[in-house]
């Protein structure tokens, strides 16, 4: 069983530290820059390679600045083997942030533009490589340039290969990817508003909106809350799970870490109850390290003991903690 990522519109992320808090109208010093691997699927791809599991970082890259997207990879022991779409370059992203602890700041570029050859071509060279029971996680939206149809046929020509599919995206993508019926999906609160076309404001507007869709087609269906934690609706039951409080210094690519611990938890064949906690406390870890990537082992083996884990009635109350 291999594990492969896929990164369609991957990035290299500048990320630059703020002395104090970061202020309109007057000049903020720098007190340091650093380059780190962006990109949803990549960064879910350094998260299983810290935890010693082999797997290979996928998608498409732009000629231009793909080595240095492909050196930052192996800092961190991440596989690649992306395909390389001529006369376009791999875009920078700026990720900044302060010492307010309130989160970070995240400023992107498009992405390269994507004709519907280069994804054939990607999409037939990629499913050479895959067999059943191999797990491939697909993460991020691709360029804007491309049409959710395009998308979904990526999604569909990997699912018919029989590996196990793991999906996060957002907007139509989100829309498009549901139709190809992965294994696992995982919006956060927002996505998953935008898709309902509802306001979500609680578990109890989630779970009353889940139970209005057709969604449990997909085995696995999790809706998280950054620091509030997550759902997951599984089996047609709903669980709930809350990290403690930590001290944040940079949060973006937290979503990301938590997929990579769930996508860890279906290598290893973990419980749901065991799945979930690990990926939240990795995620909670991640969001107290200053890079865009990684996190901290020791540290999220701490946290998760103090994760909460509990059932939740479809009613939306709460029941016992587990």
């Amino acid at each position: 069983m291999m594990i492969y990522t896929i990164t369609l519109n991957p990035a290299i992320d500048r990320v630059i530290h703020i002395d104090g808090e970061l202020t309109r109208g007057r000049n903020n010093t720098v007190s340091n820059t650093a380059f780190d691997i962006g990109g949803k699927g990549t960064h879910i791809s350094v998260v299983l390679s810290a935890l010693g599991q082999p797997n290979i970082a996928a998608g498409m890259v732009g000629e231009n600045r793909k080595d240095e997207l492909i050196a930052l990879l192996r800092e961190k022991q991440v596989e690649s083997a992306f395909y390389v779409v001529p006369g376009q370059t791999v875009r920078e992203n700026f990720v900044i942030t302060d010492d307010s602890q309130k989160g970070s700041y995240m400023i992107t570029h498009a992405g390269p533009v994507l004709k519907k050859e280069d994804l054939e071509g990607f999409a037939k060279n990629f499913i050479k490589r895959c067999n059943p029971g191999d797990i491939v996680a697909v993460a991020g939206n691709p360029p804007k340039t491309t049409r959710p149809e395009e998308y979904e046929w990526v999604l569909r020509k990997i699912k018919e290969t029989g590996v196990q599919l793991v999906v996060d995206a957002s907007g139509p993508y989100l829309k498009a990817a549901i139709q190809a019926e992965p294994d696992l999906v995982k919006p956060n609160q927002f996505e998953f508003a935008e898709l309902m076309q509802l306001e979500i404001n609680s578990i109890e507007d989630c779970i009353a909106a889940y139970q209005k869709s057709e969604l449990s087609k997909i085995p696995y269906f999790i809706v998280s809350f950054g620091k509030d934690g997550s759902l997951l609706f599984y089996n047609n039951l709903v669980y709930k799970v809350t990290p403690p409080d930590v001290h944040t210094v940079n949060d973006t690519g937290c979503g990301d870490a938590f997929v990579g611990g769930l996508v860890y938890g279906m290598s290893c064949k973990h419980d749901v109850r065991k799945m979930l906690k690990f990926a939240t406390a990795i995620s909670a870890s991640k969001a107290m390290q200053a890079t865009s990537s990684g996190f901290d082992m020791k540290e999220a083996g701490e946290i998760e003991q103090s994760v909460k884990f509990e059932y939740i009635e479809k009613t939306g109350r709460n029941c016992n903690a587990i």
